[in-house]
């Protein structure tokens, strides 16, 4: 799996050096989290903060919604159907 961190946009839009060390450590926070809960560290591929690059709500970038994680989950090889 992945886990990122995101922050909202400043009112001025503009990207502040604080949004990416946040963004990281969000996702981090989130990694521990997942590791407490009994996720191996195997398990976890890659832990980024995106800052306010990838906004939930890109028509207003300043909403709070924008301050999240994602957790995408990865496959090691496509499922096939059964007898393939």
């Amino acid at each position: 799996m992945t886990v990122s961190g995101h922050t909202s946009a400043s009112a001025y839009g503009k990207k502040q050096d604080g949004d990416w060390s946040l963004s990281a450590s969000r996702a981090d926070a989130s990694r521990q989290i997942l590791r407490a809960a009994g996720v191996d560290d195997d398990r976890i591929y890659q832990v980024s903060g995106k800052a306010n690059s990838e906004p939930l709500y890109a028509d207003d970038p300043t909403l709070a919604g924008n301050r999240r994680i994602s957790i995408v989950l990865l496959r090691e090889k496509p499922v096939l159907p059964d007898g393939l």
